[in-house]
């Protein structure tokens, strides 16, 4: 048959499958010569190196086409509903040059390929689409999308899904959406990489909303983000711009009291809390840009959001976040945070971000000052503010964070001499038992709230005097 080609890493799906290419009439034929068969999870539609007696048409389910080199096996593509497997082998009259092996139930049409053979001879039409189809699946792009670059894992995957998931999954008004019976390890064999860097694309899809997962099941929910990441993002608005920086780290993330089970979790936590002190502060988590640090998180805010945002509530609501945690977690789950805000110029490549400010604020994370401040108090946050983001943002502003709390410190890191405020709010606790005692003055003594009073829990938070100490 004319149009067949060697065998290639990667096959794309058909832009339109088998069966919904065919006329009402041809697919009546097809169910009248073929015999109806379902397939259970990992058994053997086709066999690599056998010899070919039938074609399948899949008409639910999905399976995965794969050869082996040296023990080492590479999933070469998927096939779904209305696909046909076994049709190169059969017409060429060769021995298999792939398996295809279920994923989960398949139902599928086979026909003895002798049959299939002749009822193809009588119809040129098909025999053209078919040819057509494989020119479609070894079009040679994959120099493009699938190099060897590491850091290319992310958008390999994002390819293959997207373009998997536009063929033939389900397109409504709001999104195009594929669910796929696939585990991480077949994933990694598709793609070419670690299974424990498929897991973490997929861990951050998840979080982004991109796709959800379950045991041996990913589903993509938007797919045309998928195809944008596999194109690589494109600049955004705020690069070059007057942005704030809040950048996070969480104290003793390597230590030796944490398995990596509890730095999963720790991970889970940190964005869990952060996107909650985001969207409970009127900053939308979605319109920052968010760049994971393994044991931390980077965050630009856009232009359009004033840094006192970003530092009153948001910095109270975090320490509120992490205290409901700690208050029930193991030492080895739980999470205490330096945080750091500054505000600068930022620019954005495909490598990432640069800038001063950036520098500026990776200093002051690793501040020996900011570092003692948690260590000595034992508090869940200690947050660092940057000279001029306090005398912009907190000192000339009355919300839940009280300026007067800040203490200044000096310091140099890397020959860079700093000036920044040190801000460790007080241990949250339960309400006390103790009757209120008398001021000399003759006022009551304890603490006065004046102004918005803020009831979050055990959190009482606001303006306040305090008479009587």
């Amino acid at each position: 048959m004319a149009g067949w080609q060697p065998a290639r890493r990667w096959e794309h799906p058909s832009k339109e499958s088998f069966w919904m290419s065919l006329t009402a009439a041809e697919r009546e034929e097809i169910e009248d010569a073929a015999k109806s068969r379902t397939y259970g999870r990992g058994a053997l539609l086709c066999e690599e190196g056998a010899h070919s007696d039938h074609v399948i048409v899949i008409r639910s389910g999905w399976a995965k086409v794969a050869r082996h080199e040296d023990g080492h096996e590479q999933i070469v593509t998927v096939r779904g509903p209305g696909d046909i497997v076994g049709e190169r082998a059969a017409l060429t009259r060769r021995s298999r040059s792939a398996s295809v092996t279920a994923l989960g139930a398949v139902r599928g049409l086979v026909l003895r390929a002798s049959d299939f053979q002749e009822w193809l001879r009588a119809r040129p039409r098909v025999r053209s689409i078919l040819e057509g189809q494989e020119r479609e699946r070894l079009v040679e792009d994959d120099e493009q999308l699938f190099g060897d670059d590491p850091a290319g894992v992310e958008h390999r995957l994002a390819y293959l899904l997207s373009e998997l998931a536009f063929r033939r999954g389900e397109q409504t008004s709001a999104a195009t959406t594929l669910s796929l019976p696939m585990s991480c390890r077949d994933m990694a064999r598709w793609v070419d990489a670690k299974r424990k860097d498929v897991a973490q694309v997929l861990e951050d899809w998840c979080r982004d909303g991109v796709v959800s997962t379950a045991p041996r099941q990913v589903t993509v929910e938007d797919a045309q983000t998928l195809d944008e990441r596999c194109r690589g993002p494109a600049e955004p608005a705020w690069s070059s711009l007057h942005c704030s920086i809040l950048y996070t780290d969480v104290a003793g993330f390597s230590a030796s009291c944490r398995n990596e089970s509890d730095r999963r979790e720790v991970r889970t936590v940190l964005y869990d809390v952060l996107q909650r002190a985001f969207e409970d502060s009127g900053v939308s988590w979605s319109s920052c840009y968010h760049e994971d640090r393994g044991d931390g998180v980077l965050v630009i805010v856009p232009p359009e959001i004033p840094t006192r945002a970003v530092a009153d509530p948001l910095i109270a609501w975090l320490g509120v976040g992490l205290h409901r945690h700690n208050r029930r977690a193991s030492p080895a789950t739980g999470v205490r945070l330096r945080v750091v805000l500054h505000a600068g110029r930022v620019t954005w490549d495909e490598e990432g971000l640069s800038g001063d400010a950036i520098i500026h604020a990776a200093r002051m994370l690793d501040a020996a000052p900011l570092r003692d401040a948690l260590e000595r108090t034992g508090a869940d946050l200690a947050f660092m503010a940057s000279d001029p983001v306090y005398t912009t943002a907190v000192r000339s502003d009355v919300g839940l964070l009280d300026a007067a709390s800040f203490r200044m410190v000096d310091f140099e890191v890397k020959s860079s001499r700093i000036s920044a405020w040190i801000y460790v709010p007080d241990r949250v606790g339960p309400p006390s038992t103790e009757p209120p005692q008398t001021a000399a003055s003759g006022q009551p003594s304890g603490t006065h709230f004046h102004g918005t009073v803020h009831v979050d829990g055990d959190l009482v938070a606001g303006n306040k005097l305090i008479n009587g100490t």
